[in-house]
């Protein structure tokens, strides 16, 4: 067989077919889909027809090097996993020390990084100094089962290929999925975010301690956030394509309305940057003084 057929994946077929016949490949891809595991089965034949000296076949048995790939004891390619829901700088750096030559065995060196969503924020800034200053002829493979939550940065510089059969979930279920939180505790942190855009500096002083009862550890105080972080991502795609895919869209358009892109997006960094800070040993009363007073200055210019 010439060509390589992945069952109801045609975008993906065509793709890896051109990189095979022509050797005409970008430096970095994101696979996103709802199956965590067909996602990364995907990203290992992928990063074998990046490699293969021996233009890969489906099933290839021409080389060792295939072989080794599925034994996962190939050298040029390395495998990044998240550790407990998040991937630091340390094995971002370990990974660029491994790559400091071009490859010598395959046709390019590949390393596959799954959940990319879950970079903390040093670890996407040391991925995006790779991706703009790549040491040699190394290509780039990403997974993610939520690709609104990649970091814009780093997805902006990625051809996005989506696989075929994903369900695409919104609505509350879907922020109850994200958060863990059940309906009632959602609201309270809608509530919460609300009081923020209206009341900015004073809502430390009105609701901060009953909303610190409720989420008074660093895991429930993330899983709040990353409400907040959808509840954001609403009026922004409020602002672009006038539909909200989590809330109501007459909940969010009063405060989206006043806001403008820009602050919106500025926003949502800097709750991506917080949910990473709590990954470190923080005081959490401070920390919640420092998100209400950073989101609060946020203004339009």
């Amino acid at each position: 067989m010439n060509e390589i057929f992945i069952k109801n994946q045609p975008v993906l077929s065509k793709i890896l077919n051109k990189i095979k016949n022509t050797d005409n490949n970008v430096q970095a891809y994101i696979l996103s889909g709802d199956s965590k595991e067909k996602l990364r089965d995907y990203a290992i034949m992928f990063s074998k027809i990046l490699i293969c000296p021996n233009k890969y076949e489906e099933n290839c048995e021409k080389c060792n090097i295939c072989m080794r790939i599925d034994n996962n004891s190939f050298g040029e390619l390395k495998i990044i996993n998240p550790v407990n829901k998040v991937i630091k700088k340390e094995t971002i750096l370990e990974l660029r020390n491994s790559f400091n030559t071009e490859s010598i065995e395959g046709r390019n060196g590949v390393y596959i990084i799954n959940d990319v969503e879950t970079l903390n924020v040093a670890a996407a800034n040391a991925i995006l100094k790779f991706l703009e200053e790549p040491d040699g002829n190394f290509v780039a493979i990403f997974t993610t089962t939520n690709i609104d939550s990649v970091i814009k940065t780093i997805s902006s510089r990625c051809q996005i290929i989506k696989i075929n059969n994903c369900k695409t979930k919104y609505g509350l279920e879907f922020v109850s999925e994200i958060s863990g939180l059940e309906e009632e505790k959602i609201y309270e942190v809608v509530d919460f975010t609300k009081l923020i855009e209206k009341s900015k500096i004073k809502a430390i002083s009105t609701v901060k301690n009953d909303f610190m009862s409720l989420f008074e550890t660093k895991k429930s105080l993330s899983s709040a956030l990353n409400v907040m972080l959808l509840y954001y991502k609403d009026m922004l795609n409020f602002k672009i394509k006038d539909k909200c895919l989590y809330f109501e869209k007459n909940d969010i358009k009063s405060l989206a309305t006043i806001q403008s892109e820009d602050v919106i997006s500025r926003k949502i960094s800097f709750i991506l940057e917080n949910i990473a800070k709590l990954e470190y040993n923080v005081n959490v009363l401070l920390f919640m003084d420092n998100l209400i007073i950073g989101i609060g200055e946020i203004e339009n210019d």
